[in-house]
């Protein structure tokens, strides 16, 4: 059964639209109650999540249940659905105490909301922070999605935005222009030569599984390359998508306190409209605003000859090891030495 009453004409125009072809109708029950909308968070330029300090039947905003562990609750829309590996990818709002309005992927594998959620549901949950690692549990529906979502264009016709194509490996990588740590500037193309990994993070977020994992992960990768022969031959470099606060001064000061030395691994940032015409090649979620910065994790390797080695996005962008890395990149420099 459907969730919504929707006129058949209605469906058969928004099956055109989007080129469906053939919609499956069932039987129709009253429409959802119309959703108030998604407060906004006061900064611009920052994540976008707001949630709800917890209830006193539930636990309070930043609540801390065990040593080291907090829990707040929390309030979204979900944007993207992943049922095969469990993750969704959620807008949710600010967290008092704890970070700005973010959209962001959530693993819910396991659990039975999963089989129930359509892209557009508002949810609610608890979401508990432990020192290095975050879980999203308790979710419900507060607010059924519409039964179909289209936007209309200025000009009153429908617009429907075909997904970006991401780059499989062997693929030429595309260029985009960075502002180093050093403020110069540079180009991915520039790294030819060497094996680039390259990975999307911006400085101020809190949240431990994403930004700083990069982060972590990137130093030891340095780490274990520093003061081998393969120094010379690899170049990580770790790109911003906060070209507002995260200027040249404060990439520095932040690349100084994870151990970050150039050359071998140099913090950059990219003006928005770079990373929009670089970052969904690469299967990069950016969505820069006044309102929200959306992303997921990505890192991939380029080759040498400029093509893609490796990419690790979503939840694979977490989950790549250092070991599988290091194996890449003794692929990739020992290719170019043959």
């Amino acid at each position: 059964m459907s969730r919504y009453t929707v006129p058949l004409v209605v469906i058969a125009a928004i099956a055109a639209a989007l080129n469906f072809g053939v919609l499956k109708v069932s039987k129709t029950v009253a429409p959802p109650p119309v959703a108030p909308p998604v407060a906004a968070p006061a900064n611009a330029g920052e994540s976008t999540a707001s949630a709800v300090p917890a209830s006193a039947e539930k636990a309070e905003a930043g609540k801390q249940e065990k040593p080291g562990e907090k829990t707040y609750k929390l309030k979204g829309i979900v944007r993207e659905i992943d049922k095969d590996t469990g993750e969704v990818m959620v807008r949710h709002e600010e967290i008092p105490g704890f970070m700005k309005a973010m959209t962001m992927p959530f693993d819910l594998k396991g659990q039975e909301v999963l089989g129930e959620l359509f892209v557009g549901d508002e949810i609610e949950g608890s979401l508990v922070v432990k020192p290095d690692d975050m879980l999203l549990k308790d979710v419900v529906i507060t607010n059924p999605a519409p039964p179909a979502a289209i936007s209309i264009g200025p000009d009153g016709k429908v617009e429907v935005k075909a997904k970006p194509v991401v780059l499989s490996p062997g693929e030429l990588a595309p260029d985009m222009t960075v502002t180093l740590q050093d403020g110069k500037s540079a180009k991915i193309s520039d790294y030819r030569g060497k094996t680039l990994v390259l990975t999307f993070v911006y400085t101020r977020c809190p949240v431990p599984t994403f930004c700083p994992l990069m982060d972590r992960k990137f130093g030891e990768l340095a780490a274990r390359l520093r003061n081998t022969p393969r120094e010379d031959k690899v170049r990580l470099l770790s790109i911003s998508f906060d070209p507002e606060h995260d200027t040249p001064e404060v990439l520095t000061s932040h690349a100084k306190a994870r151990g970050a030395k150039p050359p071998l691994w140099t913090y950059s940032v990219a003006s928005h409209e770079e990373l929009g015409k670089f970052g969904p090649q690469l299967g990069l979620i950016y969505g820069p605003g006044e309102k929200e910065i959306m992303h997921n994790l990505c890192t991939a390797v380029i080759a040498p000859d400029g093509t893609i080695a490796r990419l690790d996005v979503g939840k694979a962008g977490g989950e790549w090891t250092i070991d599988e890395m290091v194996a890449t990149i003794v692929k990739t420099t020992a290719a170019k030495a043959e």
